[in-house]
């Protein structure tokens, strides 16, 4: 009589029991390994900022001034016909691209405003991204919004108020290190190159939600203010930009009322607890978002008088 022998395996509750241990695993690595992303992306970030930094630095060392932040001033009610080159919508960034291995870039971007044949944003090198200019945290980042072009993650700082205030529509006399067709020198930071801060990072807005599309980090049609950032409100604030009318809101990138003046961008990110800030050395560090208001107003002037008080 031939004995047929049992097959060895696993019970259904086996199987169960061994499922639910593996999700149980995988729950708790998923944090640890977004940690180590975000780590990473943070580091990535960082180093970008740096490469910024040092950038402006050999601009400076090479013409004798800093790139300004805005190369026609900030948009106000007669910023068209007002004998400046209107079809130029550049901003700082347009200076440095041969600091940052973009020279071909940036022999295109001079022949174009060379030979006055036609706006920045039309031209064939606007939708080229450009990863020096990108913090990878931002889900939003590198992105082309409906026919505006390449936007970047990172501003610099044009001070501790409003770009366009009353009295100054188009911000050419702005506290901080770029702003409206400024020309200025490291020496005339006299609050100290490593109290002043001299760029920030910002999140990318929704396209859908703002006439189409968000001007804050446009690159190439920086006629808006949305290309300088202020440290009039602290980092990852809640309280909202102010672009002069193209802002959609996102979580964590809220837009306050629009208006032709006083407008103002905070530097955000989604790094935990703050922003990577490069000061005028061209050093990076993270600021929290709890610094106190005054410290980080101060951070932004470059010639306040004003105490460093972060540590």
């Amino acid at each position: 009589m031939t004995v047929s022998k049992l097959k060895k395996g696993f019970t259904l509750i086996e199987l169960l029991v061994v499922i639910a241990i593996i999700a149980i695993l995988i729950g708790l690595l998923l944090p640890a390994v977004q940690k180590v992303r975000e780590a990473a992306n943070k580091a990535s970030c960082s180093n970008r900022q740096k490469q910024i930094g040092l950038a402006l630095h050999n601009h400076e060392s090479n013409t004798g001034v800093l790139p300004p932040g805005q190369p026609q001033g900030y948009y106000f009610g007669n910023w068209y016909g007002i004998g400046l080159q209107d079809f130029n919508r550049s901003n700082w960034i347009g200076f440095i691209l041969p600091y940052v291995e973009q020279d071909a870039m940036y022999n295109q971007l001079q022949a174009l405003l060379l030979a006055n044949s036609g706006y920045t944003i039309s031209a064939p090198f606007s939708t080229i991204k450009m990863s020096t200019f990108v913090c990878p945290s931002d889900p939003n980042g590198n992105r082309l919004s409906n026919g505006q072009g390449f936007h970047t993650s990172f501003l610099v700082v044009h001070g501790s108020g409003f770009a366009t205030p009353a009295g100054d529509p188009r911000g050419l006399n702005l506290n901080g290190m770029f702003f409206g067709l400024s020309a200025l020198k490291l020496s005339d930071v006299t609050d100290g190159l490593t109290n002043t801060a001299m760029v920030s990072e910002i999140l990318q807005g929704s396209d859908s939600t703002a006439g189409g599309h968000d001007v804050r980090g446009r690159m190439w049609n920086t006629i808006h203010a949305g290309t300088t950032l202020s440290t009039l409100y602290t980092p990852n604030t809640t309280t909202g930009d102010n672009v002069q009318g193209y802002c959609g809101p996102l979580p964590g990138v809220p837009c306050a009322g629009q208006s032709v003046g006083n407008n103002y961008v905070s530097a955000r990110s989604r790094h935990t607890g703050g922003v990577n800030v490069t000061l005028g050395d061209a050093s990076v560090r993270f600021v929290r978002s709890s610094v106190s208001q005054a410290a980080w107003q101060a951070m932004g002037s470059r010639s306040g008088g004003e105490v460093n008080t972060i540590n």
